[in-house]
């Protein structure tokens, strides 16, 4: 049900006037929990494009189209917020920003699954229509999915 509300609230964010979607995305961190909440509610793969720098978008479209393709797992077999196949995110989550130039970033989610912390990175960029975009999520064990969608399929 969490989940649920939590897709709602996203789609609402999206579908919100122009005014409310362009203070999410000169900040980071509203950007950041949206594409939490996204993500969670759905499948990692679905996350909206507006929250993703141009080259991720392509990216996630390429795995998704091979998905489809295929009839099933191509290069990214497990949901990068859990950093597994399975899982529960039972707790809130945290983000904190972290600037490394005034065009790009990271921000740091925290959350507990099963009861264990996770830290998930999101590398942030500022794109030409000086929006910050989503430009990798690195997960708790430190792999880069843009870095997985870059492999050869199995």
């Amino acid at each position: 049900m969490r989940r649920a509300w939590a897709g709602i609230g996203v789609l609402g964010l999206l579908l919100a006037p122009a005014s409310q979607a362009a203070s999410l995305c000169v900040d980071p961190l509203a950007l950041a929990r949206a594409l939490f909440e996204a993500g969670t509610a759905a499948r990692f793969l679905d996350a909206p494009d507006a929250l993703l720098s141009a080259e991720f978008s392509r990216a996630m479209a390429g795995e998704r189209d091979c998905q489809e393709r295929e009839q099933g797992v191509c290069r990214l077999d497990y949901d990068p917020w859990l950093d597994g196949q399975d899982g529960d995110i039972d707790g809130d989550a945290s983000y904190q920003w972290h600037a490394a130039s005034p065009d790009s970033g990271v921000v740091e989610v925290r959350f507990p699954v099963w009861g264990q912390g996770h830290r998930t990175r999101l590398a942030m960029r500022r794109q030409g229509d000086r929006c910050w975009r989503v430009d990798d999520l690195v997960t708790n064990r430190g792999e880069s999915v843009r870095e997985v969608l870059a492999r050869p399929v199995p």
